[in-house]
């Protein structure tokens, strides 16, 4: 009976691990200026399906929008989307706080006398952002976590700027060196034919100079070079979504610019290098360091001890890469 009951113990465990623990679940923490792109919204609804399907746990999204409209969207979507739980944090006294285009059409929009996006948050009590990043790093496992960043750099510069508090005896340097595995971040040009300051660094420079100098993890950039070859067509955004008129996304992404277009894919490269940095459909540079001049340019200079390095994708993985952007963003096999 004891060696029968033994054996029932095993077989469960066996079970158990085969069905959960074939896979390690990858903590994110998410720095987005949802508001200024649509790229944003599409950005996170590929970590809400990662989410879903158990390929990450979405820790925390820290907004780097000086809007508090951002901060009700990012908590309205998060909800729709079935995540009620998820801290949101917010970049006081930061960048871009216009409201610019699909905000407030996106939150204003019902469907049969229903608000579709219903946020709960109250915006007056809100964290800022890098004491939320601060929180979910002390209680991360040390070399765990991905920080994805796609927008002005003002959260992670704070981070990377703090000091021990209340929260941590560590400074951000240290406590990112300690928990964080990667920073994914959409910043900065690196086409030597093409070069001029990218919105995202330009938009808070002490900030990106900050994060490039300071940063003492592995840092994977995604150039503007990168996502404006692979535009996210707006078919899936009419047919993916059931009916566009009743779908948050569909929405958002109808009001940014008028219809029909396809937009650049700039955040969902950062989303897919953090996430799946090994699925071949991206290739790195050689390691370096990147350094950012007092007007915004991207320096890259080659150093085999460097922890920079830069996407780059081949023609020949083109389709390849579009398709798997697109499948992530619909959560479904095309």
């Amino acid at each position: 009976m004891i060696k029968k009951l033994v054996f029932i113990m095993l077989a469960a465990a066996l079970i158990s691990s085969c069905s959960y623990g074939s896979r390690n679940t990858i903590p994110v923490i998410f720095d987005t200026d949802l508001g200024n792109d649509i790229d944003d919204v599409l950005a996170l609804q590929m970590l809400l399906n990662y989410d879903r399907d158990d390929i990450i746990d979405l820790k925390a999204v820290t907004v780097s929008k000086n809007n508090v409209h951002s901060i009700e969207f990012v908590d309205g979507y998060c909800r729709y989307n079935g995540h009620s739980d998820i801290p949101v944090g917010f970049a006081y006294d930061g960048v871009t706080p216009d409201d610019y285009y699909y905000l407030v059409p996106t939150l204003s929009a019902e469907v049969n006398g229903h608000r579709l996006l219903v946020p709960q948050i109250n915006p007056d009590s809100v964290e800022e952002g890098f004491r939320v990043i601060r929180k979910k790093l002390v209680e991360a496992e040390d070399n765990s976590v991905v920080l994805i960043a796609v927008g002005p750099l003002t959260n992670i510069g704070r981070l990377l700027d703090s000091g021990a508090d209340d929260i941590s005896s560590l400074t951000g340097v240290e406590l990112m060196k300690k928990k964080v595995k990667l920073l994914s971040v959409m910043a900065g040009m690196f086409d030597a034919e093409n070069m001029f300051p990218e919105y995202n660094v330009v938009c808070d420079i002490p900030a990106a100079r900050t994060v490039f100098e300071k940063c003492p993890v592995r840092m994977v950039v995604s150039g503007w070079e990168l996502g404006n070859k692979l535009l996210y067509p707006h078919t899936s955004i009419l047919n993916d979504f059931g009916d566009a008129g009743k779908h948050p996304l569909a929405i958002a992404y109808c009001n940014y610019m008028e219809m029909p277009y396809d937009r650049q894919t700039w955040d969902l490269t950062s989303v897919m290098a953090g996430v799946e940095p090994e699925n071949g459909i991206f290739r790195y540079s050689e390691p370096g360091r990147i350094a950012i001049d007092e007007n915004g340019y991207s320096i890259f200079t080659a150093d085999p001890d460097g922890n920079h390095c830069y996407l780059i994708l081949d023609e020949a993985n083109h389709n390849v890469a579009l398709e798997a952007l697109v499948r992530q963003v619909t959560g479904k096999q095309m």
